[in-house]
C-alpha cells in the first residue's frame, strides 16, 4: 500500500482499525528489526516483511476471540492509587489475591508480555523458524500496546470523564495526521538495552503509560474547555444522508503543541523495547545461532 494511498483511506474512514495504528504497529515492528545486534540481525532481517506482516495478528484475533482483548491493556486504577503496591507484580500472587476473573476484567498484558517472551525464548531454543516469528511478532505487538497512555486506566476513551472518543485521538487520528509521513524514516539513535525480568519490565511500562494517561486526559479537557464548540468541532459529509461531526483541526493542533511530542516519544521508546525484549528472549535462550534458519 502506497503512502499517498494510506493517506487518502484515512481521509476517508479515520475511525478505521488503528489500535496504535496498523499502521503504527507495522512501523514499530520494521524499525525494530534494524535495531537488531549481531549475531541475530541478519534472521530478523531476513524475515522483516513477515515480521511487519503479523505484527498487527493480535488485533485480528480480537474480532474472533472474546479472550483476547483482556490481553492488550491494564486497568491500573482498578487497584486503588499509584503505585498500585497492592496489585503483586508475580502473576501467581496476583491471581491467588483477585481471582481469574477480576484479572482478566481489569487486563493481562504485562503478564502476556512476560508469558510470550518466555514463549519466544523457548522457540529460540528449538530453533523453529516459525514459532520463532509467531512469538516475536505477536510479543512485539504487546509490548508496544502496554506504551500506549490510555491501556493503562480504566478510562481508557475519557468514557468516564464526557471525553468519549480520546482513545481514537491520540493513538490513532494523531498519528494519521502528524506522523505518516514519518514512514520511511528509521530510528537513528535508539539501541536496545539489557532487561533483567520481563515481567518487571512490562510492569514499569505500563506504570509509565499510567501517568502519561492522566497527563492525556487533562490535556484533552483542557482544550475542549478553551474552544468555542463552533471551533472544537467541523462537520464532515462522507457523502451520506447525515452529516457527521469530527474534531477540528483546531484541536488536533493545540493537541499537538500541549502533548510535546509524547505520541512520537511513545512510538520511539515501543520501536527500542521491542527490540529489546525480542533480543532478551534470545539471550534467555542461551543465545543460539540461527544461522541455519535464514532463508536461500
Amino acid at each position: 500500500m502506497t503512502l499517498s494511498f494510506l493517506l487518502l483511506t484515512l481521509h476517508l474512514c479515520p475511525s478505521c482499525e488503528l489500535q496504535w495504528g496498523f499502521w503504527a504497529h507495522r512501523q514499530i515492528h520494521r524499525q525494530a528489526v534494524y535495531l537488531m545486534p549481531a549475531p541475530i540481525a541478519d534472521f530478523f532481517r531476513a524475515n522483516v516483511q513477515e515480521l511487519v506482516d503479523r505484527s498487527v495478528d493480535a488485533d485480528e484475533r480480537r474480532r474472533i476471540d472474546p479472550n483476547e482483548a483482556p490481553q492488550h491493556y491494564i486497568d491500573l486504577d482498578r487497584y486503588g492509587s499509584y503505585p498500585f503496591d497492592e496489585l503483586p507484580h508475580n502473576y501467581d500472587d496476583a491471581l491467588k489475591k483477585f481471582g481469574h476473573e477480576r484479572l482478566k476484567e481489569n487486563g493481562l498484558v504485562p503478564w502476556r508480555i512476560a508469558a510470550f517472551a518466555d514463549s519466544l525464548a523457548i522457540a529460540f531454543r528449538e530453533q523453529n523458524r516459525e514459532r520463532i516469528i509467531y512469538f516475536a511478532a505477536n510479543l512485539g505487538h504487546y509490548v508496544a500496546d502496554a506504551n500506549v497512555p490510555l491501556h493503562a486506566t480504566e478510562n481508557y476513551d475519557g468514557q468516564l470523564t464526557g471525553q468519549k472518543g480520546l482513545h481514537a485521538r491520540w493513538e490513532s487520528i494523531y498519528p494519521q495526521k502528524f506522523m505518516l509521513p514519518r514512514e520511511a524514516e528509521y530510528l537513528k539513535d535508539g539501541s536496545i538495552y539489557i532487561i533483567e525480568n520481563a515481567t518487571q519490565e512490562a510492569f514499569k511500562w505500563s506504570l509509565e503509560s499510567f501517568l502519561l494517561s492522566q497527563q492525556v486526559l487533562a490535556i484533552d479537557k483542557q482544550i475542549q474547555s478553551e474552544l468555542l464548540e463552533d471551533d472544537l468541532y467541523e462537520k464532515t459529509s462522507d457523502n451520506l444522508p447525515k452529516t457527521r461531526r469530527e474534531f477540528s483541526r483546531q484541536y488536533y493542533e493545540k493537541l499537538k503543541d500541549k502533548l510535546n511530542q509524547m505520541v512520537e516519544n511513545r512510538f520511539e521508546l515501543s520501536v527500542v523495547r521491542v527490540a529489546s525484549i525480542w533480543y532478551y528472549s534470545w539471550l534467555k535462550a542461551n543465545e543460539p545461532n540461527l544461522s541455519n534458519l535464514l532463508k536461500k
